[in-house]
């Protein structure tokens, strides 16, 4: 195919000009890619550190209550409340701890409070690390991933315009309608493929981290893998297809996140051993942390809320 393609470019009067445009094209498209790579790291960065200010105040607040034996006064419990409700903004932190915080605004007793207290202080630990990794000196690996990184869109590019023309030219060569099985193939085989280039580009690309994103790259990993049924023939197309298309629809139940009520907080499983309650609601007591030092707030002050 390339040298039938090699052969086409050198005999036409403007090769040269024509390659160096290609090459330019994918450049540009590098230089982009990787312009928008560095950019979306930097609002990374940022949101966390912003996250990190608006919670280490509540932490603080919360650390305080702890510690203290005598009731809050209401300054204090305003405070605290406006703390939370500052929290509430902090787009670094988990869905599951912003559901927390809510809660704890709307229903505030000691168990909720040291339940969030920890699920708060470990994301900040989690994000604070990141941001210490991210600052100091980049790893002799990292360094390398940082220039391969952005060459997914330059690769996706020229993948897809070679296969859609090396399809329309073999299509224009063979002279064949779409009438018979057969004439299908190549059509099926070409859209096979644009879904392996298209989450073969998301596992290239994809920074996720934790285990939601393993899941996901597994499973692009195992849509790209199924292409390989290309390699015995035009007739493995529909296999190669039917096979993408099953792991493609099982990813919607696979990663599909689980309702509310399903879902506990960070640091149930640290405070119920028995796995049965790690389901167990958020409005149900949690007996092990009636021992919490974290003094309960007057039911006077709903009225600050």
């Amino acid at each position: 195919m390339f040298q039938r393609w090699l052969d086409n470019l050198s005999s036409h009067p403007d090769a040269a000009f024509i390659l160096l445009g290609v090459i330019a094209l994918l450049l540009a498209v590098y230089l982009w890619s990787a312009t928008e790579i560095r950019r979306s790291h930097e609002r990374r960065m940022q949101k966390i550190r912003d996250t990190l200010y608006i919670s280490t105040r509540l932490l603080g607040q919360l650390s305080i209550d702890e510690q203290r034996k005598c009731a809050t006064s209401e300054h204090e419990h305003h405070e605290l409340l406006k703390a939370m409700q500052a929290c509430k903004t902090a787009s670094c932190l988990s869905p599951q701890l912003q559901d927390q915080i809510r809660d704890c605004i709307k229903n505030e007793d000691s168990a909720r409070l040291a339940l969030m207290h920890k699920a708060l202080e470990r994301e900040c630990t989690a994000l604070s690390d990141e941001l210490s990794q991210n600052t100091h000196s980049v790893h002799w690996g990292r360094a390398i991933w940082t220039i391969i990184r952005p060459g997914a869109e330059p690769v996706a590019l020229a993948a897809t315009a070679i296969l859609i023309g090396n399809l329309f030219y073999t299509q224009r060569i063979a002279g064949t309608s779409l009438n018979t099985w057969d004439s299908l193939l190549p059509w099926i085989q070409v859209l096979s493929l644009m879904l392996t280039i298209l989450y073969g580009y998301l596992l290239w690309s994809s920074p996720k981290r934790g285990t939601s994103g393993t899941l996901v790259k597994w499973l692009a990993l195992l849509i790209a893998l199924c292409s390989l049924l290309h390699l015995i023939g035009l007739a493995a197309a529909p296999y190669a297809l039917a096979l993408q298309l099953i792991v493609f629809a099982s990813g919607f139940r696979i990663t599909g996140s689980r309702s509310r009520s399903e879902r506990p907080y960070a640091g149930h499983t640290e405070m119920d051993n028995d796995a049965s309650n790690m389901a167990t609601p958020i409005h149900e007591p949690i007996e092990e942390d009636t021992s919490s030092t974290v003094t309960p707030r007057r039911s006077g002050s709903a009225s600050d809320k």
